[in-house]
């Protein structure tokens, strides 16, 4: 039995007080910076080498620590929301959904790989990050960088239509504690300590419980709304080592375990009651080594293993049947890379190879008071594996231009292979215009449970899928001036083989149709004065996933195609406040629904404001507090697991937070 959850955080901040060692206190402000250090933030997920924002060959958007503290954002998917390109929301399944450029196919989102310290979180069985991961939290983050398009000729499979590449910090010594709105009680702590013989440690743990806003729900099976409230409970640990010898080899030690629960509010499309509920576990441990030869000649190398277990129970039918599966797998594998550098030029290549296997899938009907049914194998496939061999080259032409080529072929065992190319061009104009022409493609590999599905209801396996294929072209126009950048990204991307149900019952898992979408995506910071910053961001699809469903199995785009956000902060000595709203356009239901002549549920926009302040006591202590749709403002969200949800799924509505922070 867990103790209650005040005697946890209490036990949290004692931890810390235990590991305090005598350290200086973070000392660099971000906000001080100029817009030239800004521009010169290191990225590194683009081509897995230090690039600038100027260089980088990707349409990207970095978020660092201290912006998003000045934001008050907790977790990931509310990070994303103030990303062009990116959003994400609540739905009838038992995580949030996300998207990259507005393309989702399905509840999980599949199109776009998360990434934490170089460790995949996207699962091979299903394609998406998975339960344990919904909602990942950012107290320990040291940057989070978000690529809009291609990555697969980096990172294969997943990397569909986006990358989220998540960087944690390793010195950090601070704890933190909050209580918010329906009885919500967050806490964190952080210590590092560094050894005399070069050993570096650090330790993550955290514990969250959020017993969720009461609403009426619209529940599909029983075709009746009922009051409910959304219950949260997760925790998590990620212990990190890190040693260099004398002769500059270096080893690093990562361990990380999650949990999460949920109960009530919605579940896989109905709604959560003493039987609906879920519970997930997800980790990894992996230890990287680099030698560095000599000053042109690096080899990284790194070897993993990713357990997972998921335990969803739901009512499938008004009836009293209620459906039973445990899943359980593991992914592991090794990465080489060799890196060579000399004067201007770069080149990578890379050797992967992962093993995904799945120990157990199965699936049982209840019908209670009955004990359970005997579980059914829910898989024909459950080992797959996956090798890959990737090359990039980067290198200067004259002075003002700079190029990058690149590709991976990536080959399973079952769903078949690809190879995704990368063709870039940046020319640095002046110091104050950089423009970037890009070209690439990416594949999403069909999952485990596209291929072998056997126990779902609804939903059948097909061996012979292939991957689904994006093509991307871009332009980037960056611009600083002395006060202000901004950045304009145009795209156009075409999508084949798309992955699709045939619309039979069963349904089959098929390769068809395709689709075409093109957009514009822009960024504006302006540095008004000494004390204040703006930043605004804006997304539109000219030509949607939605309306250009050649195939007719291909289902509607259920995200906005309008986007809009505005942040404004102020930082004055010991008190920094920030204002943000954001607009998310019209959106849709996935489903056909045969009601309207369109045949979709169409779901209004919305505007939703946040805002946050905290004031630094002493160097050490500071104190904060955040309020969400402050406005509280009605809205609703389009239902993407149940086609029968005729209601869509409303917004949470205003939520307040205070809490402490304590560094030491």
């Amino acid at each position: 039995m867990r103790a209650p959850a005040p005697i946890r955080y209490a036990a949290l901040l004692m931890l810390g007080a235990d590991l305090a060692q005598a350290k200086e206190l973070p000392g660099e402000d971000l906000f001080n910076l100029s817009l030239e250090q800004l521009f010169q933030v290191r990225v590194t997920s683009s081509t897995l080498t230090d690039q600038s924002l100027r260089t980088v060959p990707s349409s990207i958007t970095v978020f660092t620590r201290k912006q998003i503290q000045q934001l008050g954002i907790r977790t990931l998917s509310e990070l994303m929301n103030h990303v062009p390109g990116y959003q994400s929301y609540r739905t009838d399944a038992i995580f949030s959904t996300y998207a990259s450029r507005s393309r989702r196919s399905e509840p999980g989102s599949r199109e776009v790989l998360l990434m934490m310290d170089g460790q995949r979180l996207n699962h091979d069985i299903f394609g998406h990050a998975g339960d344990a991961e919904s909602e990942i939290q950012l107290d320990n983050v040291e940057r989070v960088e978000f690529i809009r398009g291609p990555g697969s000729a980096i990172y294969g499979a997943n990397a569909f239509l986006g990358v989220v590449s998540i960087t944690t910090a390793t010195e950090l010594n601070d704890a933190g504690a909050s209580y918010g709105s329906h009885q919500q009680q967050r806490a964190a702590l952080n210590a590092s300590h560094a050894f005399a013989n070069g050993l570096q440690t650090s330790i993550h743990v955290q514990d969250l419980s959020d017993e969720g806003e009461r609403q009426t729900l619209y529940d599909s099976p029983t075709v009746s709304f009922t009051d409910t409230h959304q219950q949260f409970d997760g925790r998590s640990v990620y212990w990190r080592a890190h040693w260099r010898n004398a002769e500059g080899d270096d080893w690093a030690l990562q361990a990380r375990h999650v949990e999460q629960q949920v109960a009530d509010g919605y579940h896989i499309g109905g709604l959560g009651d003493a039987y609906n509920q879920s519970n997930g576990r997800t980790s990894f441990l992996a230890l990287n080594y680099a030698h560095v030869f000599n000053a042109q000649w690096q080899l990284n190398s790194r070897v993993y293993d990713s357990p997972y277990n998921f335990n969803p129970r739901w009512r499938n039918t008004g009836a009293p049947m209620i459906l039973i599966s445990r899943i359980e797998g593991r992914e592991s594998g090794i990465e080489n890379r060799l890196a060579w550098q000399q004067d201007t030029a770069q080149a990578l290549l890379g050797l992967d190879y992962a093993r995904n296997v799945v120990e157990r899938i199965e699936t049982s009907a209840w019908f209670p008071p009955a004990p359970p049914g005997t579980p059914a194998n829910g898989i024909a496939i459950d080992d797959r594996k996956v090798g890959a061999l990737y090359a990039q080259w980067q290198d200067a032409l004259g002075q003002d231009f700079t190029y990058i080529l690149g590709a991976r072929k990536d080959d399973y065992t079952e769903g078949g292979g690809y190879t995704s190319p990368r063709l870039g061009l940046i020319w640095q104009a002046n110091d104050a215009n950089t423009l970037k022409l890009l070209y690439g493609e990416a594949f999403r590999a069909p999952t485990m449970n596209e291929l072998g599905g056997t126990a779902n209801l609804v939903q059948l396996g097909n061996p012979q899928l292939k991957p689904e294929i994006s093509k991307t072209a871009e332009l980037i126009w960056l611009h600083t001036g002395s006060q202000h950048s901004s950045s304009i990204s145009l795209f156009d991307t075409e999508i084949v083989d798309i992955i699709v149900l045939d619309g039979n019952f069963p349904g089959h898992w098929i390769n068809g149709g395709q689709q075409h979408m093109s957009g514009v995506e822009a960024e504006w910071q302006w540095f008004f004065a000494d004390e204040w910053q703006l930043r605004t961001g804006l997304s539109h699809i000219f030509d949607s996933p939605a309306s250009s469903n050649n195939g007719k199995n291909v289902k509607a785009n259920p995200n906005a195609e309008q986007l809009f956000g505005v942040s404004l902060i102020y930082h004055q000595g010991d008190v920094t406040a920030s204002l943000s709203g954001r607009y998310h356009g019209d959106s849709r239901d996935a489903y056909k629904i045969g009601v309207n002549p369109e045949r979709y549920n169409t779901w209004g926009g919305y505007t939703l404001f946040d805002a946050h302040a905290h004031y630094q006591v002493t160097p050490a202590w500071q104190l904060f507090a955040n309020v969400r749709n402050f406005g509280d403002r009605d809205y609703t969200q389009p239902a993407v697991q149940r086609a029968a949800n005729i209601a869509g799924v409303p917004g949470l509505g205003r939520e307040m937070e205070v809490g402490v922070r304590w560094t030491f």
